[in-house]
C-alpha cells in the first residue's frame, strides 16, 4: 500500500527510543563504568557482551511469537510495541543508578543485569517494529523509503540526546574540570533519557495503530510453532544466499561499529582532546548524515540497484570515518587545540555517517525482499523471524565488538580515572591505530561477503508477479 508521510513519521519516531538508547550506550555506558566508577575494561566488555547475547537470544522468540500473534485490538505487532515502554525506560534510568558501595564483582554484576533488562525491554519494540516496517509495503522503492525513516529518526535522536547530555547535564564543574568524569550527573540523565524513551514508544505505536487493518494477514497455520519447525525454518533461511550474503555482512561490520562505539568517546576525550561544548556539536554530524540518508538512500538505490549502491556505501564509510586517525598517524593531521582541526574531523565524520545511514537502509530494505522471497519459496511469510535474526547478528557481532574493545584497552594498558594531559604517549599513539587502520581494514573485509547478493530490480519483480499469481 502506498503510504503517507505522516504515516512514515510516526512509525520512525518510535525508534527515537532507540536513539535514546544507543547515544547512552555509544557514548556514556562503557565510559561511566570504566572511567567514572572504575569497573575494569575486561569486565565492562564481558558484561555488555553477555548482555547482548541474553538480547539476541531473545529476539528470535519476539519474532515468532509476534509473527503468529492474534489480536483484534492491536494486530500482531502493537501490542508487543507498547508493552515495552514503561519498562524500559525504568531499567534505563536504574542502569545509571548503582548503589555506591559495589565492589568489582558486584558492580559488574550490576552492570550485566540491567544492561540484559534494558535489551530485553527494546527487543519487545525493536523486532515486532522492524517486522512492521517490512508489512508497511512490498513496493521495492518505498521500502527504503520506509527504512530511511527509520534510520533517520534513531540518527537525529541519538545526536540529540548526546547534544542534550553535554550542554545541560555534563557541564565542567570546580569539583569536576571534565563533565564526563562527575559520577552525579548520570542518573539524572538517565531519568531524562527514560521518560522520553516511554513518551516516544507510546506515541508511535498509538499513532500507527490505524494501518493494522490494511497488513497482510498472519496464515491460520502461524499460530502452530514447535521447536521442529522452528529450526525447519531456520535451516531454509540459511538455504537462501541472498539471505546468507546479507547476514555475513552485517555480523562483520557489526563487529568494526562494537569497537568503534566503545572507542568514540576515547577518540573524543584523549586522541584529540576535544572539548565538551565541541563534544556536543560533534553528534550533530551523525544526525545530519541520517537526514541526508533519508533523502539519498532510496535515489542511490535506484541509480545503482541496492547492492552496489551498498558497497559503495561500505568503502566511502570505511575510508572517510578512519581519514582523521590515518592522517595523524601519517603526521598531516592538524594538532589538538588548532581550530581547523574540530572543521576537518567534523566534515569527515559527518560524510562517513552519511553513508554509514545509508547501508543501514538499504540493508533493511534488501531483507524486506529476501522476506519476498522465502515466502515464493516456501509459502511462509515470517517477517519476524527474518528481522529478529538480523538483530540476532547485529547483537552478537556488536557484542564481540565490545568484548575486543575491551581487551584492546588491556592489551595497549590504557589507564582509568585519569586525565587526557595524563596518559601515556604511546595509549595515545595506540588509540590512532585502532580509529585508523584496524577499523578501515574490518569495514572493507564487509564487502567480500555482499558480493553475491542475487536480488536485484528484475528479480525482485519477478518473485512479486510469482506471490501475486499465487493468491
Amino acid at each position: 500500500m502506498k503510504l503517507s508521510r505522516h504515516t512514515k513519521l510516526l512509525y520512525g519516531f518510535g525508534f527515537s527510543a532507540q536513539g535514546i538508547k544507543d547515544g547512552l550506550f555509544q557514548i556514556f555506558l562503557f565510559f561511566y563504568f570504566s572511567q567514572v566508577l572504575g569497573l575494569d575494561a575486561g569486565l565492562t566488555g564481558l558484561a555488555t557482551i553477555i548482555a547482548l547475547l541474553f538480547d539476541a537470544i531473545s529476539d528470535p522468540l519476539i519474532g515468532i511469537l509476534s509473527d503468529r500473534w492474534k489480536s483484534k485490538i492491536w494486530g500482531r505487532r502493537h501490542g508487543f510495541m507498547l508493552s515495552s515502554a514503561i519498562p524500559l525506560g525504568v531499567f534505563i534510568y536504574l542502569l545509571f543508578l548503582p548503589p555506591s558501595d559495589l565492589d568489582q564483582i558486584e558492580l559488574f554484576l550490576w552492570l550485566t543485569i540491567f544492561t540484559v533488562l534494558v535489551r530485553l525491554s527494546l527487543t519487545l519494540f525493536q523486532v515486532p517494529s522492524m517486522s512492521l516496517g517490512a508489512e508497511l509495503s512490498t513496493d521495492y522503492n518505498e521500502r527504503t523509503s520506509v527504512t530511511s525513516y527509520r534510520i533517520m529518526f534513531a540518527a537525529l535522536i541519538s545526536t540529540l540526546i548526546v547534544i542534550v547530555g553535554f550542554v545541560l547535564f555534563f557541564i565542567p564543574s570546580k569539583e569536576y574540570s571534565r563533565g564526563l568524569m562527575n559520577p552525579n550527573t548520570y542518573p539524572k540523565f538517565a531519568l531524562f533519557c527514560g521518560l522520553s524513551i516511554i513518551a516516544s514508544i507510546i506515541i508511535s505505536t498509538l499513532g500507527t495503530r490505524k494501518v493494522i487493518p490494511k497488513l497482510q494477514k498472519a496464515k491460520e497455520n502461524k499460530n502452530k510453532f514447535s521447536l521442529k519447525s522452528f529450526f525447519k525454518e531456520v535451516k531454509m533461511m540459511f538455504k537462501m544466499k541472498s539471505y546468507r550474503t546479507i547476514i555475513l555482512y552485517t555480523m562483520v561490520v557489526y563487529i568494526g561499529i562494537g569497537v568503534g562505539t566503545v572507542f568514540t568517546t576515547y577518540f573524543m576525550e584523549y586522541y584529540f582532546q576535544f572539548t565538551e561544548n565541541q563534544m556536543a556539536l560533534l553528534p550533530i554530524s551523525s544526525g545530519i548524515g541520517g537526514v541526508l540518508a533519508l533523502f539519498l538512500a532510496s535515489r542511490l538505490g535506484k541509480i545503482f540497484d541496492k547492492k552496489r549502491a551498498v558497497l559503495y556505501s561500505t568503502i566511502a564509510f570505511s575510508f572517510l570515518f578512519s581519514l582523521p586517525y590515518n592522517l595523524r598517524l601519517l603526521g598531516v593531521f592538524p594538532e589538538n587545540g588548532e581550530s581547523i582541526l574540530m572543521l576537518i574531523y567534523f566534515i569527515c565524520i559527518l560524510l562517513a555517517y552519511t553513508f554509514l545511514w545509508i547501508v543501514l537502509s538499504l540493508i533493511n530494505s534488501m531483507m524486506a525482499d529476501v522476506v519476498d522471497e522465502f515466502e515464493l519459496k516456501t509459502n511462509k511469510r515470517d517477517e519476524g523471524l527474518f528481522f529478529s535474526s538480523m538483530s540476532f547478528a547485529y547483537k552478537c557481532t556488536v557484542g564481540v565488538g565490545y568484548f575486543v574493545a575491551g581487551i584492546l584497552l588491556k592489551i595497549i594498558a590504557f589507564p582509568k580515572q585519569l586525565n587526557a594531559e595524563d596518559i601515556p604517549k604511546e595509549a595515545i599513539e595506540s588509540l590512532g591505530i585502532i580509529g585508523g587502520p584496524v577499523l578501515m581494514s574490518i569495514y572493507l573485509l564487509a564487502i567480500v561477503f555482499l558480493a553475491a547478493y542475487p536480488i536485484n530490480k528484475k528479480r525482485h519483480h519477478e518473485i512479486r508477479v510469482a506471490l501475486e499469481n499465487k493468491k
